[in-house]
């Protein structure tokens, strides 16, 4: 899994980046080998005003349908395990209708 590690209207925090990287690997280490990239982007949202404008939009692509989550807090490393604990449920979710399709006989319509 390849990480892409961006941002927008902020500076680079390489704490940041380092907690971003092992939140990913402790939240998604069981869809490993499904997913080939892994985009997260920190964004500022409304620049040195402070509150909670700080975003974390992350995106997963691999052998299913891209799947992106995103949240808002005061600060990245709120958003970012936010964003990974709405990403891993919707990949919880994909991968439990993928093998419910497949253990489904398929019907035959007439």
């Amino acid at each position: 899994m390849r990480h892409e590690i961006r941002y927008k209207n902020s500076l680079r925090s390489a704490a940041a980046e380092i907690y971003a990287r092992k939140r990913a690997n402790l939240a998604l280490d069981r869809f490993v080998e499904r997913i080939d990239v892994l985009s997260i982007k920190f964004e500022d949202l409304n620049g040195p005003k402070g509150g909670v404008d700080k975003r974390c939009t992350i995106e997963a692509r691999g052998r299913f349908l891209p799947r992106i989550a995103s949240a808002h807090a005061e600060n990245y490393f709120v958003a970012a395990d936010r964003a990974f604990q709405k990403l891993e449920r919707s990949l919880a979710r994909a991968c439990e209708r993928e093998s419910h399709r497949a253990a489904t006989p398929f019907r035959r319509v007439a």
